[in-house]
C-alpha cells in the first residue's frame, strides 16, 4: 500500500500535508479521512487497550459546561500539575501508539508546529443514546490547549454531530466516518449533538507546544456549589 507507515512519515505527501494545514488555518477545523493517520490495526489496538481502563460518567466540564458522556482517562493534566499518564499499562501503551514518530511528524506538519507538540490530555468518549457534549471552549480546561485531535471509533450511530461555532452567526457541522480524524483549534466553541441511536465512540487528545504544569486557576468559592 502506498500509504504504509514507515520511518519518517509518508502517511501523507508534502502536498497533502500542506493542503490540510491551510484548511485548518482558514477554517479552524479539518477532517483527515480514514486509513491515513490511523490504520485499521491501530484502531483495533486502541479498542483492545481501552477496554482495560475504568470508565466514569461526566456531567459537568471544567468550566461548568453541561455534558452527558462516559469518559476513560488516558492522560490527565490537573490544574497546577504537568501532564501524566493514568496508572496502569494500557494508558501508556495508547500514548506510545499516538506519539509514534511517523504519526507525530504528520500531525506536527498539519498543526504547523516548528517543534514536537505535547499531548497534554487524552481520553476516550463513549456516548450511548441521549448522550451529548455541551457547548464549551477547550482552552477553558487548560489555557495551553491549542488543538484537539478526535479519532472516530464507531460506525453505526445517528446524531452525535460535531458542531463548531466560528462566530455567533455561523456553524460548521461534521460527521466524520469510522477511522477519520478531526483536528480543530481549541479557540472555537463547539459541541457534540445528542446521539439518537447506536453508540458514538471516539478518542480525543489535546496538543500544545507547552509541556509544563496546567496554568488554569480554579477560583475558590464560598457558595454551596
Amino acid at each position: 500500500m502506498a500509504r504504509a507507515m514507515n520511518d519518517k512519515s509518508r502517511l501523507l505527501s508534502e502536498e497533502a500535508l500542506t493542503k490540510y494545514r491551510i484548511e485548518l488555518l482558514v477554517k479552524g477545523t479539518v477532517v483527515i479521512g480514514p486509513q491515513i493517520l490511523f490504520t485499521q490495526d491501530d484502531l483495533a489496538r486502541i479498542d483492545q487497550l481501552q477496554a482495560e481502563i475504568p470508565e466514569e460518567e461526566v456531567r459537568e466540564g471544567d468550566a461548568g459546561d453541561s455534558h452527558n458522556v462516559f469518559v476513560k482517562r488516558v492522560r490527565v493534566d490537573p490544574p497546577g500539575r504537568a501532564p501524566s499518564n493514568v496508572s496502569g499499562a494500557a494508558p501508556g501503551q495508547i500514548m506510545e501508539l499516538l506519539e509514534r514518530k511517523d504519526r507525530s511528524f504528520a500531525l506536527r506538519k498539519i498543526l504547523g508546529a516548528s517543534s514536537d507538540y505535547v499531548v497534554r490530555r487524552c481520553q476516550m468518549h463513549r456516548m450511548p443514546p441521549g448522550s451529548f457534549v455541551g457547548i464549551h471552549l477547550d482552552a477553558a480546561s487548560d489555557p495551553d490547549f491549542e488543538y484537539s485531535v478526535i479519532v472516530q471509533l464507531a460506525r453505526d450511530f445517528e446524531g452525535g454531530e460535531f458542531v463548531v461555532y466560528p462566530s455567533a452567526y455561523e456553524q460548521q457541522v461534521f460527521r466524520p466516518p469510522f477511522g477519520a480524524v478531526l483536528v480543530t483549534t481549541c479557540k472555537l466553541r463547539h459541541e457534540v449533538k445528542p446521539v439518537l441511536t447506536g453508540e458514538r465512540r471516539s478518542l480525543v487528545y489535546f496538543c500544545s507546544k507547552r509541556s509544563g504544569a496546567n496554568r488554569r486557576i480554579i477560583e475558590s468559592s464560598t457558595g454551596g456549589q
